[in-house]
């Protein structure tokens, strides 16, 4: 069966990874709810245990994402490893510079997601606006949630299923998966990773976050353009959530909102003119990180089938 459908067109393959998304999710969410069958009392909800919260996630990650992508390949290629872009190990400096990048290009990040929240739809689309927020909160929420806790166990735990396993599998399925179904239609990679940004961001159904998220899908698609290489958008989607799960979850950090991006109409335009003085710093290490992966630092080969 390895690469029956490797000829097929776009839209064949586009409804064969729809249909693989669909089926795990209900996968995922059958195996979850058997597992809560096994709980009792408070265990079962949801809301009062971030621990199984947190083991639903991984579990959701692994059948919505990460088995679509991988089932994808199989059947689209004979070489998955090509299909999904990990032949090839990024070498130290692309790594200090695509986590440098992030670094840079987060307090922008932050400001386009404040002047999101800001838009506002027309009056006679205001259920679509009431439903938009209802999914935001809903977001949030279940954030918060799986978030909290003390200690560094809870800590590790976040960072593993917020930051280690959604950067894997979300960039298996978006950089990989559905952009060798894109690269099918067109030959045009800016609209290849464009429109991939898009329908990741869209994907996640939290609106008022749209924009930011869009922008990092781009870069991330700029990233796996410059390097054909998975693992450096992987890196970069990591270190965006590692920074997101630390500052929500140390009472210091998410205190300062200039850190987590929560900014006050008064702290508004300083906000904006440093989030701008690290954009110019930011070009200038992006720029670096594409001649460096144009060049070919990633070339350690450590997967051929």
């Amino acid at each position: 069966m390895r690469g029956v459908f490797a000829g097929k067109p776009a839209f064949f393959q586009l409804l064969l990874l729809l249909f693989l998304i669909l089926l795990g999710g209900l996968l995922s969410s059958f195996l979850g709810l058997g597992m809560l069958s096994m709980l009792k009392g408070d265990a079962v909800n949801l809301m009062e245990n971030p621990e199984m919260l947190r083991i639903i996630q991984f579990i959701s990650a692994l059948g919505t994402f990460l088995l679509p992508a991988l089932l994808m390949a199989f059947f689209c290629s004979n070489r998955m490893s090509s299909y999904l872009f990990i032949t090839r190990l990024p070498g130290l400096k692309a790594i200090l510079l695509t986590v440098g990048s992030m670094f840079l290009i987060s307090p922008f990040i932050s400001l386009t997601g404040v002047l999101n929240k800001m838009i506002q739809l027309p009056g006679f689309l205001d259920p679509v606006e009431s439903w938009m927020l209802q999914k935001e909160e809903e977001a949030e929420r279940l954030t918060t949630l799986m978030l909290s806790g003390d200690g560094i166990s809870t800590l590790i735990q976040n960072l593993f299923v917020v930051a280690v396993v959604a950067a894997i599998t979300e960039e298996f399925l978006f950089r990989g998966a559905l952009r060798r179904i894109l690269e099918k239609s067109t030959a045009n990679q800016h609209l290849i990773i464009w429109l991939t940004a898009i329908i990741f961001s869209l994907f996640h159904l939290q609106f008022y976050g749209f924009i930011p998220r869009m922008l990092l899908g781009a870069y991330f698609g700029y990233m796996l353009l410059w390097g054909n290489n998975i693992w450096i958008p992987v890196i970069a989607h990591f270190t965006n959530n590692f920074l997101g799960v630390v500052s929500l979850t140390n009472p210091r950090l998410s205190e300062n909102e200039y850190i987590t991006g929560n900014v006050s109409p008064e702290n508004l335009l300083p906000f904006a003119a440093m989030a701008l003085g690290f954009l110019l710093l930011f070009f200038f290490c992006s720029t670096s990180l594409k001649k460096t992966l144009t060049e070919g630092d990633n070339q350690r080969f450590f997967l051929r089938s």
